[in-house]
């Protein structure tokens, strides 16, 4: 057959094939269809258009840029627009130190500026609970109370009455326990007074006392030693001695008992006494050791009182018997410890309190309330007044010098010059100080020698004191020092990502060149080149660090120094990468290519080799940024690095607060967190986008 071909071919099991095809067999599928280019249905695009095109598609990178960008602006202009002062020099930022953070109004029961208290001792109202069973009272911390009445949210919740009890501490809250008495080596003497007023002598043979005495046997849980031996005696001074009298109602006792004396009827005192005025009469309780461990005595009530059935004493008498009953031992010895009282004193010996009752409560409160509400002070200065009426916030129809100098001390004067007082239109929105019908104005005179001074007493809305435009809520809360931490802290990162961009943009800089040089020329080159790199690498940074800091110039600030001690080695790590780039795509084909048509090593490197290792690049010196920030904060975080407003910081003076106030922590290094992690997520995206490879795919 014409133009007919064969071959012949063996297959895998060696049996031969032979093969025949002839012209026929071959023909052009389109011989007579018309052939044109076709329009591409794709854009032309650019190398950072595809970039971009690639960033968008990767979701977790976009969600990384966009909380960036929100941190990045919010270090821009918090600290612009918050109005807190967090200079501490302010003396108003005492006041409002660790406020617990806010956002919502109090009541919400989170984020809203209010604190959970838990067993918080309460100055109880033991007279309605001892009447009607009423559960009432405000908490304190100690005598005097930390805590205000009105800012509690909600409802106290009380501990059962008889729940807690509380030994040895002379505190305002506690009620009812023992007197105990501890005796030292010899003889203890407790001496209870009922009077001592030489002006207002007693006729004890008038009056018909009655003296009731009850002590207790000490609990088997007792744990401050055992029964002494006691006596009851009654002392007393007849008007003229200088000496007190003692006469024994009961001698020689060894355990509890409850004892009556009727002093109207008992004879041996009558006959001692005779006739006589007395200027002092007490009860006199004398412990005596049986032993190194007998040394205690429990003592219930010692009450004076007036026989039933006798005549009846005056008001001014009655008022005194009802204060000198030891019914409440808590009460008496706290007011004998504190200084409002001399009924008791103890002489070679101690006095404590044995098992007072005490009731906690557990609430929530809020601190922006305690603060911020109208309060009465009594320190208004005359400054002050001349400095809101300066502002244009009130007006004195007799100013305060005037009145200082024009005898102050004449009433007419002082009401003169408090009915002056006037709050001007926008003084009611402005002046810390409230005039009106619910809020009066007073002064008080003082005068010491020949200077002459006021106080004015007042209602002062703190807030406009402290100077603030409206009542303020701290997002993150206030430190120790009363700074807003919203403010304080992105004021510190703000410093902190300025050091990090100023480095990372000198280290790659730096790093770049050198990396390029050492990579593209190589040979003796890069070995001279990575033998310094060798050396400056194998330095400790920290080392490196405390030099440049030590060394620091008279006059110029820490972080400027840091910023220096950062830069000093750190191009090492973009250095290294950018050799390796350079090393690994120096000898592709197309820079072969390129070479051969004559473009010269400029070009070579930053038009063919570094487009393609941009993405790397992109990525390190993204991730360089939180890296200077992180080394900043831990490095002043371990106290490595004073002086510096960064944002490590913040972090190095709250560390203290971590179980006590953790919010102090917890929202910087949320923050701290974010940054990291957004940062990741942007330089991720931005190397899958800057890589030449990937141009054009989904």
């Amino acid at each position: 057959m014409d133009n007919q071909k064969t071959f012949t071919y063996r297959d895998s099991k060696n049996v031969e094939h032979t093969v025949s095809f002839q012209e026929k067999d071959f023909s052009l599928s389109q011989i007579n269809a018309p052939i044109s280019d076709v329009k591409m249905k794709s854009k032309p695009t650019t190398f950072f258009k595809d970039a971009l095109h690639r960033f968008v598609k990767n979701k977790s990178s976009v969600a990384g840029g966009v909380i960036l960008g929100v941190i990045l602006l919010l270090t821009i202009f918090v600290p612009i627009f918050d109005q807190s002062d967090i200079n501490t020099s302010n003396a108003y930022l005492n006041y409002q130190t660790k406020l617990s953070p806010k956002l919502f109004d109090p009541g919400s029961g989170f984020w809203d500026g209010t604190r959970d208290y838990n067993n918080i001792a309460i100055d109880f109202d033991w007279e309605a609970f001892e009447k009607d069973g009423t559960y009432s009272g405000n908490p304190v911390s100690s005598a005097n109370s930390n805590f205000v009445a009105s800012a509690i949210v909600g409802d106290i919740k009380y501990s059962r009455v008889g729940e807690k009890k509380i030994d040895d501490n002379a505190v305002s809250y506690a009620h009812g326990g023992y007197v105990r008495l501890n005796a030292a080596a010899g003889k203890t003497e407790l001496v209870y007074m009922e009077s001592q007023d030489t002006e207002n002598l007693l006729y004890l043979d008038y009056y018909d006392y009655t003296l009731d005495v009850e002590t207790v046997d000490l609990p088997e849980d007792f744990s401050y030693g055992e029964q002494g031996t006691y006596a009851i005696n009654l002392l007393y001074t007849p008007r003229g001695a200088s000496q007190s009298s003692v006469y024994t109602l009961a001698d020689n006792l060894t355990s509890g008992g409850v004892f009556h004396f009727d002093l109207s009827s008992n004879e041996g005192f009558l006959s001692a006494l005779g006739s006589e005025k007395v200027t002092r009469v007490a009860l006199q309780i004398a412990l005596t050791p049986k032993s190194s461990s007998a040394t205690s005595l429990l003592m219930k009530t010692a009450v004076f009182g007036v026989a039933e059935g006798t005549s009846v004493p005056t008001d001014a008498m009655k008022e005194d018997l009802a204060s000198v009953s030891c019914s409440d031992a808590a009460s008496k010895l706290y007011e004998t410890v504190t200084g409002a009282s001399t009924r008791f004193t103890v002489e070679n010996g101690e006095m404590k309190v044995y098992q007072a009752d005490y009731v906690t409560g557990s609430f929530r409160y809020d601190d922006y309330s305690a603060v911020y509400d109208d309060q009465t002070r009594n320190d208004i200065s005359a400054a002050q007044l001349n400095s809101w009426a300066r502002s244009g916030w009130l007006t004195m129809e007799y100013p305060v010098d005037q009145f200082i100098a024009e005898n102050p001390r004449d009433v007419s004067n002082q009401r003169r010059f408090v009915e002056g007082l006037k709050l001007t239109e926008s003084g009611f929105e402005h002046c810390p100080l409230r005039i009106d019908e619910g809020h009066t104005v007073s002064v008080k005179v003082i005068q010491a020698g020949t200077i002459t001074s006021v106080q004015i007493t007042g209602t002062i809305s703190p807030w406009r004191l402290y100077g603030y435009n409206s009542r303020p809520r701290f997002i993150f809360g206030t430190d120790d020092r009363g700074r807003d931490m919203l403010k304080l802290v992105f004021s510190g990162l703000r410093y902190s990502v300025i050091l990090g961009v100023a480095t990372t943009i000198v280290n790659l800089a730096f790093g770049l060149v050198w990396g390029a040089i050492s990579g593209y020329f190589g040979g003796w080159v890069d070995i001279v080149m990575e033998r310094i790199c060798d050396i400056l690498g194998g330095i400790p940074w920290v080392v490196v660090m405390t030099l440049i800091l030590i060394n620091k110039p008279a006059g110029m600030s820490t972080i400027v120094m840091l910023g220096i001690a950062l830069c000093a080695t750190g191009w090492l790590g973009t250095s290294s990468l950018t050799r390796t780039q350079f090393y690994r795509y120096k000898d592709r084909e197309y820079i072969l290519a390129a070479r051969t048509l004559g473009a010269n090593d400029g070009r070579l490197i930053f038009r063919h080799i570094l487009p393609n290792a941009i993405g790397t690049l992109i990525t390190s010196s993204v991730l360089m940024i939180p890296s200077v920030i992180f080394s900043e904060a831990s490095l002043t975080y371990l106290g490595l690095i004073n002086g510096m407003e960064g944002f490590g910081a913040t972090l190095t003076a709250n560390q203290q607060y971590m179980t006590t106030y953790p919010y102090l922590i917890i929202f910087p290094s949320v923050i701290m967190a974010l940054v990291m992690i957004s940062f990741n997520l942007f330089g991720n995206g931005l190397r899958d986008a800057f890589n030449p490879s990937l141009k054009g795919g989904e």
